[in-house]
């Protein structure tokens, strides 16, 4: 993974354009991508972008951050050529970039956002499990005219070493809120919560339940 040049963001214009199909991935289709508006997102937004490559250099996709709050940042990517989606560049992509925010960062939090259309990056988060699913935005992305869940997932720093520094790959990082809480407000808000959902409320997540699915 290296530094996008400019003719990188030459092939990331092709890529996430209107009519391609990595668009319709990304959720970015029907929105005008230029080399100056991937500019702008550098110059303004503080975004950055790498170029993911094969041993021989070739270009095949791109993965981007930004910070969006103290020691917080989001990621995203896309693999640019569809016969490459199932081979590991994506997953080896995203490995590199979040080692590089949480050990050369400084980074606390990790997000990325993906719509429930795009089977493939699912696939390669269910399966690896190292992301945990925050929350689903109903109906928030608009795809060739259909309306698509966007599913928001993100990994805490003591996940990272959990899984990473320490591999603690079958003891899992906890699926719920560290228990040492001794702020009586946040311990207050989170029981005010944990009665709300034991309330049988529905939520964005109640579609996908298997009471509901099956």
């Amino acid at each position: 993974m290296t530094h996008s040049t400019d003719a990188d963001y030459e092939l990331f214009v092709q890529w996430l354009s209107p009519g391609g199909r990595v668009a319709a991935l990304t959720g970015d289709a029907g929105e005008q991508v230029t080399i100056a508006a991937l500019r702008r997102e550098v110059e303004v937004n503080g975004s950055r972008y790498c170029t993911i490559r094969t041993l021989a250099g070739r270009p095949v996709g791109m993965v981007k951050f930004f910070r969006i709050g103290p020691e917080a940042y989001e990621i995203s990517g896309a693999i640019g050529e569809d016969g490459l989606w199932t081979k590991g560049f994506g997953a080896e992509g995203f490995g590199l970039l979040i080692e590089h925010l949480f050990a050369d960062l400084g980074a606390h939090r990790l997000q990325f956002r993906v719509g429930s259309h795009n089977r493939g990056m699912l696939d390669m988060v269910i399966r690896l499990r190292f992301f945990m699913l925050e929350g689903i935005l109903r109906d928030r992305q608009l795809v060739n005219g259909e309306r698509h869940d966007l599913l928001v997932w993100a990994m805490l720093r003591n996940e990272y070493e959990a899984l990473f520094v320490r591999g603690e790959w079958e003891s899992r990082p906890p699926a719920g809120p560290e228990s040492s809480e001794t702020n009586p407000e946040r311990q207050l808000v989170r029981e005010m919560l944990t009665n709300y959902l034991r309330s049988g409320v529905q939520t964005s997540l109640t579609a996908y339940q298997p009471e509901t699915v099956g």
